[in-house]
């Protein structure tokens, strides 16, 4: 595996089951630390780096999002205080959830589990928690597998428009739209990166991703 991204810059990994798509955005969580080789987060070695730093520097959008019995608020702000609102108004629009909020408000209850929500609107949620971090650099490992076609495109959807931070995102989904959004699309069989460039350059050369992507839209 290699591959660099610049900051801002959004990449997509793909590929079937098994690949190692989901191992390579831990590794790059620092959640294995017997790797070769070297992972560097600006230009320094992810090994090196403090537990703490990490965390700031990286968030992660899971298939499966906690959400508490508290309100829309509190779920995205994790009960901390932000005396700025218009922080908390931006992760409410560039999120997605500025529909929901204003049908509901923001004080609305989520449910135990957040069963008052829709799976795309926790994974909404989960996306204007990491905005509020000002994370540098998002992972989202198929955040949108659990849920229907076209909600899985409008979650995609809010990943790529979110501008001024790197994007690492795991997709089952092979929307044309939307891949040709991404600055690089990395294709994954068996642990290594079998084909990478835009989509259209894959599109071209008609070998692994060309053949995923005929695949999927079968």
């Amino acid at each position: 595996i290699s591959f660099s991204l610049r900051p801002g810059e959004c990449a997509a990994l793909v590929g079937a089951s098994g690949s190692g798509k989901s191992t390579l955005l831990r590794l790059l969580m620092a959640a294995h630390a017997d790797y070769s080789g070297e992972i560097r987060l600006g230009g320094r070695e992810l090994r090196e780096l403090e537990s703490e730093y990490l965390y700031d520097l990286i968030s992660i959008i899971e298939q499966e999002v906690f959400v508490f019995n508290a309100s829309i608020r509190d779920n995205i702000t994790m009960f901390r205080a932000f005396p700025e609102e218009e922080e908390v108004a931006r992760a409410i629009e560039l999120s997605g959830l500025s529909a929901l909020v204003a049908e509901r408000g923001a004080l609305a209850l989520c449910g135990e589990n957040g069963s008052a929500l829709s799976g795309g609107e926790r994974q909404r949620v989960s996306i204007a928690r990491s905005l509020l971090r000002r994370s540098e650099l998002l992972l989202a490992d198929e955040a949108d597998a659990a849920l229907d076609a076209a909600t899985a495109r409008q979650v995609t959807d809010s990943l790529l428009s979110l501008n001024g931070l790197t994007r690492i995102v795991v997709t089952h989904d092979l929307d044309a739209a939307l891949l040709r959004r991404c600055d690089l699309i990395l294709a994954l069989k068996g642990g290594r990166i079998v084909e990478r460039g835009s989509f259209d350059e894959l599109m071209e050369r008609r070998g692994y991703f060309y053949s995923l992507f005929t695949l999927a839209q079968q």
